[in-house]
């Protein structure tokens, strides 16, 4: 497939690197650098969703990390790859700028709600965030969101953008409503969908019988068959049931952290 090219749904189980696809995306923005807008098929948003709060604090560390070590680059890939998303973004530079080659943002309830990644439509960046985040934006309306900044949120969503949708069997509903949005896009009065690049993946081992076949991609033979990816995917993942039994009443917390310690401590010495 053509760089920017991207299957409708990635079949992976759990635990098989499916964030990774955040840099995937990052450098197939860069790969089409040189392209005319019209033309590019990577978009400058990746918006990496999905319903758990913890699960996108991780894949916002792993974006941030990304992004560090672009600014920080100093030559080889990570050099040119930053250089062409400052160009991107609109730097025209000629010497070593402080103009970020990646932004970062993660979205969500329980913290302070970020707008500054719609300062520039112009901007790479990656968006970590829960499914009413995202879809409420998309949808014209967004939690502390003004009125008059609800078409911009919308607009920045659903043009020159990418979700990819992380545990998808999780959010259906959010699934099927970014279905008919990429429908909707194609809706215009030349019959041509928009010009802007738009992308929505869905991540989950089972996907929905209504997606067919060839736009699914999945695990192959010699992947199972791989020393370090096969091992991770074939490792044996052992669970039991813990009661905190003392884990009740107005200490509640307390005890059940307590309990919580002490198991990671068993696992950590019988892992040494």
């Amino acid at each position: 497939a053509k760089p920017g090219d991207w299957p409708r749904c990635i079949a992976l189980p759990t635990a098989a690197g499916k964030t990774a696809c955040i840099d995937i995306a990052v450098f197939a923005l860069a790969y089409q650098a040189a392209l005319a807008p019209e033309k590019r098929t990577a978009p400058r948003r990746i918006f990496f969703v999905v319903d758990r709060r913890v699960v996108v604090d991780q894949a916002y560390e792993h974006a941030k990390t990304l992004a560090g070590k672009l600014a920080a680059a100093k030559d080889g890939v990570l050099l040119q790859v930053a250089a062409v998303l400052k160009r991107i973004a609109g730097c025209e530079c000629k010497s070593p700028c402080a103009c970020r080659p990646l932004d970062v943002y993660a979205l969500r309830g329980g913290m302070y709600r970020e707008s500054a990644w719609v300062r520039s439509p112009l901007q790479p960046t990656v968006i970590t965030s829960t499914v009413d985040q995202v879809g409420s934006r998309l949808l014209f309306r967004g939690y502390g969101v003004s009125d008059a900044s609800q078409p911009l949120h919308a607009a920045l969503v659903g043009n020159d953008a990418m979700i990819l949708l992380d545990e998808a069997h999780c959010a259906r509903p959010f699934d099927q409503t970014m279905t008919l949005v990429r429908k909707y896009r194609q809706w215009t009065e030349d019959g041509h969908a928009l010009p802007l690049p738009f992308h929505f993946v869905t991540m989950t081992a089972t996907p929905a019988t209504e997606i067919p076949g060839e736009q699914i991609e999945r695990l192959e033979k010699d992947d199972w068959a791989d020393d370090v990816f096969g091992k991770r995917l074939t490792a044996n993942k052992p669970a039991r049931i813990v009661v905190a039994d003392k884990a009740k009443g107005a200490k509640w917390r307390e005890e059940l952290v307590k309990e919580l310690v002490g198991q990671a401590m068993r696992l950590w010495k019988d892992d040494s």
